[in-house]
């Protein structure tokens, strides 16, 4: 399969974090800002955070995937675990719970507000022209449900797609079938009929969505972020699915550096 057609795109998938918005300021940044804020003793530096964190994340992605589908946790409930494994992993194993609780709530208030955000230059144009051509959007992210039922309305987003498919939802992430084919049966809703080479994924992975929706049957465009210091590869363990034709030339062929340049193919 080439990059994609253009002449048989129906619907447009799109991910989220690192593809339409960024978080404003490096994460663990905010973090360790939100432990001064809080006065806990001996606050965790963004230094220490830094790797405590990305153990932290992993082995709650691991042990509860998918921000805890199987188990029915919240976003919340998934948060407060993976975040007070971090800041254990940084030796802060004293805090109290109301000293942890007053932490956790302003880093979770601060991700729940417009300061946490960043919309990329590009997303708004894009989505734009996409309604102006009558293509129907979707959203296909290994997010929890927060994302979709916050974040997005929030940013003036939510009013552009017509689906939202995230892997708490789903119990599946991308690069898994599971969660392209939830993508699919939503946009068989609404463009019924719409077969699965008709729908064009982009997303900032070359695993998860480059790879992903393509081994699944999707057309699909790899975004390339990596001159943007405010894009960062969170599931850096994922592996890329084989598909047919993939190749380094088709790799380089399906990647663009904003989505303008896709918009410009049609």
């Amino acid at each position: 399969m080439a990059a994609f057609d253009p002449s048989t795109v129906k619907a447009i998938s799109l991910d989220v974090t690192g593809t339409i918005l960024v978080h404003k300021d490096p994460i663990m940044r905010t973090y360790a800002e939100a432990a001064v804020w809080a006065k806990l003793p001996n606050p965790p530096t963004e230094a220490e955070l830094k790797p405590a964190f990305k153990k932290a994340y992993f082995e709650h992605l691991t042990k509860s995937p998918c921000f805890g589908h199987a188990e029915g946790l919240s976003s919340r409930q998934w948060w407060v675990r993976t975040v007070r494994t971090a800041l254990e992993n940084t030796g802060r194993t004293e805090y109290t719970e109301r000293e942890f609780e007053r932490f956790f709530r302003r880093v979770y208030q601060h991700y729940g507000s417009l300061e946490g955000y960043q919309k990329l230059d590009d997303s708004f144009p894009f989505l734009d022209w996409a309604k102006s051509k009558g293509i129907t959007l979707g959203v296909t992210t290994n997010t929890p449900v927060r994302t979709m039922e916050t974040v997005l309305p929030m940013n003036g987003f939510h009013d552009y797609f017509k689906w939202f498919t995230c892997s708490q939802d789903v119990g599946a992430e991308k690069p898994e079938p599971a969660i392209f084919q939830r993508a699919l049966e939503e946009a068989q809703f609404w463009v019924p009929g719409i077969q699965k080479h008709e729908i064009l994924h982009i997303g900032d992975s070359l695993e998860a969505d480059l790879c992903g929706a393509r081994a699944f049957g999707f057309q699909s465009m790899l975004l390339d972020r990596s001159d943007n210091p405010r894009v960062t590869v969170y599931q850096d363990w994922l592996e890329a699915p084989d598909y047919d034709g993939k190749s380094e030339a088709d790799i380089l062929a399906s990647t663009v550096k904003n989505l303008g340049e896709i918009s410009a193919k049609f």
